[in-house]
Parts: structure tokens; C-alpha cells; sequence
């Protein structure tokens, strides 16, 4: 193509401002949002895996309700395991996580807490044709009993290593508190401590399960669960305070617990 003289002049001139205005939006570019990783177990119901792989549960729901209420930061889930979670934290795979407590083996690790103020805890089940009354719970050294692998329970002293627990108790080990209540179902365990929470949303799914069960009147243990959130995080405890707050305010929280049938506590 023949350019006129005049014509030259000007093309250069397009091109010299097309290229400035290319250089000046590439400095200009906006930081990426922070991603803020949530880690997570299988505790139902607050984390569930599915058979086809998907996490879902209360934790999932609760980061996508974060993630409405603000454009600080972007919080995404990231899977781990109950007895490698500590390691894991540790080594900053994950910021923060969900419906912990202080007292479940993070005493030695730099860590802070956010009250949820969601509580929680574990009962007793057993087939009603082995316990006829309440009795039956009284002693749980000569009965087999079903326990989830890392899980914390009062009974025992919250210890979480097999090979001590396997010296006082006669333990089956399962994965879940699905697999918990079915393990007395199926008569392979005689009592199982179960989360009250799931065990109430189980029972409300499979309702023709509920005359078999004895459920014990007085509770391994009560708990007030927390959110865990390193220290050194880009994101503050009282903004994450403040966006938890929001969604208490506006119902969300509740409207979210009550899928599961979990009610919320009242903040102090």
C-alpha cells in the first residue's frame, strides 16, 4: 500500500498513542483478589464428600454466602484430612477452617479463634434390641464401639492415637458419622458416639430408622465451634468478624445452619 506524505505522519501518530495506551493499562492492571483458603475434613455435616466427589455441607455453604457478602477477598475450598490437618496448616496449604476447636490438638500450633457460635457435641446410639434403657451407657469398656479415625471424644480423654485407645476400648474404626450410625445398624458395633447435629438431619432423612435407635439422654460432650484463622493472614479477625456479623444480621447464617437442622446460639 502507498501512503501519501501527509498520511504517513498520522499513522505514526496512531500507532505511538495505540502503543502508549497499551503500556499504560498493563502498569494500571488491578492486583488479583486474595484468595483466602479454607480447609476442610470430612465432618458432616459441616463438610461432606459425596460419592462422586464433590465436597458439599455447611462450610461450603458459608464461603459461598463470604463470598456475596464482600469483594475483599475470595474464598475457596480446599480439602484435607482429620489427622493431617495440622500438618497441613502448618505449612500454609490452608488460611483458616471452619467448626474447629482449641481443644482438638492445636494447643502447640500459633493459632487464633472466631467464635461461630454454633455448638455442638456427640450422643450415643445403639440398636434397641441390644441397650433397653439408658443403663446402657454407663459403661463402654466391655462393649465394641464405633469411632471415626482422628475424631476427639470426651469418653476418652480426647486422646486420637489407635494404639493407646485400642488398650482401653474395643474400637471398630469407620470414616464418617454415616458410616458410625450404620455400623450399629448393621450390628457390627454396639454403641457409637455420633455429631448430635447429623445424626438429627440422618434421622430426618431416614425417618423409619428412628424406632430402632436408643439415643442417650446425657451427651459425650458439648462444644462451641470456632473458625481457625492463622495469625499472619492477609485477612484480619475483625473483618472476617464483621462479614460473619453480616450475615447473622441479614439471616443468611441461620437460614443456612437450618438445612442441616443446626440452630444458631445467641452471640454474647
Amino acid at each position: 500500500m502507498h501512503l501519501q506524505g501527509s498520511s504517513y505522519p498520522l499513522l505514526c501518530f496512531i500507532l505511538f498513542t495505540s502503543l502508549s495506551s497499551m503500556v499504560f493499562a498493563q502498569g494500571q492492571q488491578v492486583d488479583p483478589i486474595p484468595q483466602i483458603r479454607v480447609g476442610g475434613y470430612q465432618f458432616a455435616p459441616y463438610v461432606n464428600l459425596q460419592q462422586d466427589g464433590r465436597y458439599t455441607g455447611l462450610t461450603l455453604d458459608i464461603i459461598n454466602a463470604l463470598n456475596q457478602v464482600q469483594q475483599d477477598v475470595r474464598f475457596e475450598f480446599v480439602s484435607t484430612s482429620i489427622e493431617h490437618r495440622y500438618k497441613a496448616y502448618s505449612v500454609g496449604r490452608f488460611d483458616m477452617m471452619m467448626f474447629e476447636n482449641p481443644n482438638w490438638g492445636w494447643q502447640q500450633i500459633e493459632t487464633q479463634f472466631i467464635p461461630l457460635h454454633i455448638t455442638d457435641g456427640e450422643a450415643f446410639i445403639a440398636l434397641k434390641g441390644k441397650a433397653r434403657n439408658q443403663l446402657f451407657f454407663s459403661t463402654l469398656t466391655n462393649k465394641s464401639i464405633a469411632l471415626v479415625k482422628g475424631y476427639h471424644y470426651r469418653f476418652a480423654q480426647l486422646e486420637t492415637n489407635p494404639e493407646h485407645l485400642e488398650k482401653q476400648f474395643n474400637i471398630i474404626y469407620v470414616n464418617n458419622n454415616k458410616a458410625s450410625i450404620e455400623s450399629i445398624l448393621r450390628k457390627r458395633a454396639d454403641v457409637a458416639p455420633v455429631t448430635y447435629s447429623y445424626l438429627n438431619h440422618y434421622l430426618k432423612l431416614n425417618p423409619q430408622e428412628q424406632p430402632l435407635l436408643l439415643i442417650s439422654e446425657k451427651w459425650d460432650q458439648h462444644y462451641t465451634h470456632n473458625i481457625l484463622l492463622k495469625p499472619n493472614s492477609v485477612l484480619e479477625a475483625t473483618k472476617l468478624s464483621h462479614w460473619l456479623q453480616l450475615l447473622t444480621d441479614n439471616g443468611k447464617l441461620a437460614e443456612l445452619a437450618q438445612n442441616y437442622d443446626i440452630t444458631l446460639t445467641t452471640s454474647d
